[in-house]
């Protein structure tokens, strides 16, 4: 288990990671024409939901766990 120091650490550098890639982001989407971004998008998401699907398909994953474990993760940070 994290100490607190560990922890508030841990929480600072994922802060801080998260804007950067916010920053980035916003930057690429400056400068790239929205077909091409939305395109990227739609790419990732498109994986995403294959990955899960199969997965679930494969019985690699129960949801009703996940959605259990997901909402201790959250209960257990908030």
């Amino acid at each position: 288990m994290l100490s607190s120091d560990e922890f508030e650490r841990s929480q600072r550098q994922n802060v801080q990671e998260r804007r950067a890639f916010i920053k980035r982001w916003a930057e690429y989407v400056r400068t790239h024409d929205d077909e091409e971004w939305s395109r990227q998008q739609n790419k990732l998401i498109d994986s995403r939901l294959q990955s899960a699907n199969e997965m679930a398909r494969d019985g690699d994953t129960d949801p009703v766990a996940f959605a259990k474990a997901r909402e201790q993760r959250d209960s257990d940070q908030g």
